[in-house]
């Protein structure tokens, strides 16, 4: 399953009649009552979101099926039915349309539950956002470990061991030889794991490679790697060969999450750097939204606190921003549609991916913050003269 390839078809079910659940959950559990409050929170969430639908009868009619289904999954999430290797679990469920969607994560989720006529896709593109499909390798002189490592957790693991001989007491000539002999077996095992992860990254699936061991280890084992893989080198770090699985991939997720937050921030100021020069960039809400609606968007950037109140467009699915809440726009700024209220941030964000685009979450930012929280890389130049508060 391809995190994103997904995330995708979700953007792009279309809205209907009936309600659609989400539920996003923290499985990094520990004891049974960390397990407990996790299904009491579920019920009771499900609860509440049946005592909200007074006068929508049709959703009251669906309502107990969708209700029944997810609390038959909780329930086995918390008696450990299934797979104990993944530390969150996003829910989507929508009967009417036989629709039960469960997708696993490396990583916890915050407890949410949303019920909309939509998926509420925010908390699950937050967090893909922040992780990239990892090539991991663990090596040491005569032992490493290949781990695939993508959102929903570890895919394959595999383990290389290769003989190279121990300490020899003999001086001289002789232990000159036999630190040259050492040196040839290591040499003959890096090649053959260098070989391994060559093969692995060239599919095409995988977008990151993390390198784990001594340095000086590893600068033996990068002299046997080409030159396309190098590239593509995200971190490099010490960890003890005999830790535990799960403590590893803990360590490189969150390394990842840290090189993630700092590639973002990168990208924003070169967009804002060559704004003015190349046009290929939006800041604000009035130069992004307008690109969006022509479909120029190629990575929306969005702050995690952005919250601000919309409308769509019946006629022509545009999206506008209604400046006051007392004052809402009563027409379609381009086609002179009706419009219905939306969240706009969610909203903006389901667009660009029907639109095969890219959107990033971003907890903070100053170039962001002075432009309504949100920015744009473009496919093309914008017809308009970009602006960018701030400078």
């Amino acid at each position: 399953m391809e995190m994103r390839n997904e995330i995708r078809k979700l953007a792009r079910i279309e809205e209907g009649p009936y309600p659609f659940f989400s539920l996003y959950l923290n499985t990094r559990w520990d004891s049974e009552q960390q397990r407990e409050r996790i299904r009491l929170f579920a019920k009771n969430q499900l609860k509440k979101g049946f005592d909200q639908l007074k006068g929508k009868e049709d959703w009251q009619k669906t309502y107990p099926e969708d209700q029944k289904q997810i609390e038959r999954f909780v329930e086995g999430l918390v008696r450990r039915s299934y797979d104990e290797g993944v530390d969150g679990i996003a829910i989507f469920s929508c009967s009417a349309a036989n629709t039960f969607l469960t997708y696993p994560s490396i990583m916890p989720f915050e407890n949410e539950f949303f019920l909309f006529s939509l998926p509420v896709l925010r908390p699950l593109v937050r967090l893909s956002s922040q992780y990239q499909d990892t090539l991991a390798v663990m090596v040491e002189t005569d032992s490493a470990k290949l781990f695939e490592i993508s959102l929903e957790g570890l895919l394959a693991e595999f383990s290389i061991e290769s003989y190279v001989p121990g300490r020899h007491d003999q001086g001289g000539w002789a232990q000159m030889r036999y630190q040259r002999h050492i040196r040839d077996h290591m040499n003959k095992h890096h090649k053959e794991v260098s070989e391994q992860l060559t093969e692995l990254f060239d599919t095409g699936k995988w977008k990151r490679v993390v390198l784990i061991g001594q340095d000086r280890t590893l600068a033996n084992f990068k002299s046997f790697l080409p030159e396309r893989v190098k590239q593509q080198i995200t971190d490099t770090f010490s960890m003890d060969f005999s830790e535990e699985r799960s403590r590893v991939l803990r360590r490189i997720f969150e390394r990842l999450f840290q090189r993630e937050k700092e590639e973002v921030s990168r990208q924003i100021e070169e967009l804002k750097e060559r704004t003015p020069q190349r046009g290929r960039a939006a800041f604000g809400l009035d130069g992004t939204l307008e690109a969006l609606n022509k479909g120029q968007i190629q990575t929306l950037y969005l702050l995690t606190s952005f919250s601000l109140p919309g409308g769509i467009c019946s006629r022509c699915s545009s999206l506008v921003l209604i400046h006051s809440p007392a004052h809402p726009s009563a027409s379609c700024s381009f086609c002179k549609g009706n419009t219905r209220d939306i969240n706009l941030g969610e909203e903006m964000m389901r667009s660009v991916l029907r639109q095969d685009g890219e959107v990033k979450w971003v907890e903070e930012n100053h170039t962001l913050k002075e432009n309504d929280g949100v920015g744009a890389s473009l496919r093309f130049r914008s017809s308009r003269s970009p602006s960018i508060k701030g400078e």
